[in-house]
């Protein structure tokens, strides 16, 4: 006859395991307009708000960044890069024109981007809704960068990977790398640079940029 209350504790167990069995974890569905048929998505990227560098020595911002991507849909992806074709994590930012970039005294610079970078993630609390803010990492940075352009004084690149977060909502991607831990860092100098910019010189970033996807939004799952 007392038995009902163990009955009823079972019950509030499952209850209270239910929330965390409903989140997903990698591997991820990725849906472009609702669809998760594979496949690769083109999208534009501007951005929105303030584009941020700093190193040690130097702090500096630019204009407009102007870039394009490829949103890439499937089933059962790792979340993280794999070198397979086609792309196994949500999106990767092919090209972008970095405009009127120039640091704290109002030296220009010149930067290009280079190669593909690439959005993966291993956020456990992604959800089936399009209102998740999912952390994680863009990886393969790469920015050429020409100090006074055209007097060959000063040549060096960022490179490495930036903590990051991408917004379902708003369909933005957050670059937020900040603390000078290293994982950017200033290599491949030439010139004197005055010492402003070192070999192996942290490097931290902040910019946020809005991706307009005409398939659709990208939702992680």
């Amino acid at each position: 006859m007392k038995k009902l209350p163990v009955i009823g504790a079972a019950a509030a167990s499952l209850i209270l395991v239910t929330p965390a069995a409903a989140q997903a974890t990698p591997p991820y569905d990725v849906a472009v307009g609702g669809s998760t048929v594979l496949g690769d998505h083109a999208f534009s990227a501007a951005d929105v708000g303030g584009i941020n560098f700093f190193t040690p020595l130097v702090a500096g911002n630019c204009f407009s960044i102007s870039g394009t991507g490829q949103a890439h849909s499937g089933t059962a992806m790792s979340g993280n890069y794999t070198g397979n074709t086609p792309a196994d994590h949500p999106f990767t930012i092919e090209g972008g024109a970095w405009t009127g970039c120039t640091e704290q005294l109002g030296t220009p610079l010149d930067f290009t981007q280079v190669g593909e970078w690439r959005f993966t993630s291993q956020d456990p609390t992604a959800t089936a809704a399009r209102t998740d803010t999912l952390s994680g990492t863009v990886s393969n940075v790469s920015l050429h960068i020409v100090d006074s352009p055209g007097t060959g004084l000063c040549d060096f690149w960022f490179t490495g990977s930036a903590d990051a977060t991408f917004d379902e909502t708003t369909q933005r991607l957050a670059i937020v790398e900040a603390g000078f831990d290293g994982s950017l860092s200033v290599e491949n100098v030439s010139g004197d640079c005055l010492g402003m910019f070192a070999l192996g010189d942290p490097v931290d970033l902040q910019v946020s940029l809005s991706l307009s996807i005409p398939d659709g939004p990208l939702n992680i799952s």
